[in-house]
């Protein structure tokens, strides 16, 4: 059953449910009502047989003598003209019939006398195809001497059942109808109420990867519903900005390594086109090394990206000392610095003190537990932007401070202010805020700041820039170590 409701429509399942639900309002409407008239009926009838019987009871009281008990069938039968639905009973307390009225067979049960007073109970029974409904009454004389005298007056109800058959037939006959027509009626409206989800559906069903930037109109649709395509918006505009991003980055490999590749292909055909010596030979083939080596980076780097796109997992964790690395870099850059007469400056501070001083305990408060070789290719990435685009004879400076549960990282540079449009795209993969800008030295393929964020992200940290006034710096925020 389960099965079947599953593979039913909504609308179907809300039709179904409605009219279960209409079927079973009016069942019991019907039965309450029929409840309720079967049982007027019976007060009816009570009240009826009832007053007989406190006649009957008024006039055995004013018995005295055996003849007027001979008589009661006369006065009895007297008081019953008129009321050929009604039929009397009278015995005595031996059982001898006194009066009866009809053929009817009152219940032993009922007959027989328990006490001296009348139960007035009404009872029901069937005989002969027949219904009835009756009282019993036992009633002692006005001469104590004198046995008592029991009375039954009952009545055929059968005009009762007629009706509450026809009732009940008439009510089973309008269910049924109204049961189709509130199926029908809950199709109409099931299906104009979800008319807003085949909107959607339709809006949905035209998205493609040329018409990402459709979006569902939250005016059109109910409040239910709003949630459901405010979702589906956000979706969209996530999926349109993937796809533009795909795009992108599709677009500038296939521009990164064609240069390259056209380079190893020239280089080729040329040295191909006429005998040469072997030391031509050899300096082609280191050409087309350096080529090899610019290409196997940027493939290296491409396969980091796709890894940190699907969560950079640090396996590598252990204690990475930050005034160490920076100090370490600056060796490591030392001498293109001071080719170009740019000098590296180191400051740090805690929240206790802003002097410089290497003690152990000022030294564990720029700790951090995470991957040292991924964090340091992160700080030798910016040093490397920093020292490519800052002018001779200026200054770079990196800034360590230790806040109670941050380290941040500032590396500012001194040069060329990027403009704001530029700024938030600096992470991008192969993004460069001037395209026309090649370098001498062959370096920068426009992935070094995307891999700079996926480590920061990787260790749970934030990563941003800012450039005003000719100076640029980059602010690494990242969590700060505990002892492990």
């Amino acid at each position: 059953m389960r099965a079947l409701l599953q593979k039913l429509s909504l609308t179907a399942r809300l039709s179904l449910l409605f009219t279960t639900l209409s079927c079973a309002v009016l069942l019991v409407l019907g039965w309450f009502i029929g409840a309720s008239i079967e049982k007027h009926f019976e007060e009816q009838d009570h009240h009826a047989l009832s007053g007989k019987l406190e006649l009957a009871q008024h006039i055995i009281e004013r018995v005295t003598t055996q003849q007027d008990v001979n008589n009661l069938s006369d006065q009895l039968g007297d008081a019953l003209v008129g009321h050929h639905d009604l039929a009397i009973l009278v015995q005595d307390a031996k059982g001898k019939v006194l009066l009866n009225s009809s053929q009817i067979q009152f219940p032993d049960s009922y007959l027989h006398p328990r006490t001296n007073k009348a139960s007035h109970e009404l009872f029901s029974w069937d005989q002969g195809g027949q219904t009835y409904r009756g009282l019993v009454g036992h009633y002692a004389t006005k001469n104590p001497q004198l046995p008592t005298i029991t009375v039954g007056i009952a009545t055929d109800i059968a005009h009762h059942k007629e009706f509450m058959h026809n009732f009940m037939r008439s009510l089973w006959l309008f269910v049924i109808a109204a049961a189709i027509l509130t199926g029908a009626l809950s199709w109409v409206a099931a299906s104009r109420g979800l008319s807003p989800l085949r909107t959607m559906r339709e809006r949905a069903s035209g998205v493609t990867a040329n018409k990402l930037n459709q979006r569902l109109s939250l005016e059109a649709v109910p409040p239910e519903l709003a949630d459901l395509a405010h979702s589906l918006n956000q979706m969209l505009a996530r999926l349109e900005e993937a796809f533009q991003r795909l795009s992108d980055f599709s677009s500038d490999l296939a521009h990164e390594l064609r240069t390259p590749i056209s380079n190893l292909m020239t280089q080729t055909q040329v040295s191909l086109s006429q005998a040469r010596d072997a030391h031509s030979y050899r300096e082609i083939l280191e050409s087309n090394a350096e080529e090899y080596s610019r290409l196997a980076r940027m493939i290296a780097d491409m396969l980091f990206l796709a890894k940190a796109e699907n969560g950079l997992s640090i396996v590598n964790r252990e204690q990475v000392d930050l005034i160490r690395e920076v100090q370490d870099l600056f060796e490591f850059y030392e001498a293109l610095a001071e080719e170009k007469q740019i000098h590296l400056r180191l400051h740090y501070q805690t929240d206790q003190t802003n002097q410089h001083s290497n003690t152990e305990q000022d030294r564990l408060a720029f700790s951090l537990s995470g991957d040292r070789l991924m964090l340091r290719r992160a700080l030798s990435n910016i040093l490397s932007n920093a020292l490519r685009h800052t002018a001779k004879a200026q200054d770079i400076t990196v800034n360590l401070e230790a806040q109670a549960d941050l380290v941040i990282i500032r590396i500012c540079n001194p040069g060329p202010t990027i403009p704001e449009p530029h700024l938030h795209r600096l992470f991008e993969r192969f993004y460069r805020a001037d395209h026309a800008r090649q370098h001498a030295d062959g370096e920068g393929s426009g992935l070094g700041l995307a891999i700079v964020q996926a480590i920061v992200l990787g260790h749970q940290g934030k990563i941003s820039v800012s450039s005003q006034d000719d100076l640029t710096c980059f602010t690494l925020q990242l969590p700060r170590a505990t002892t492990i």
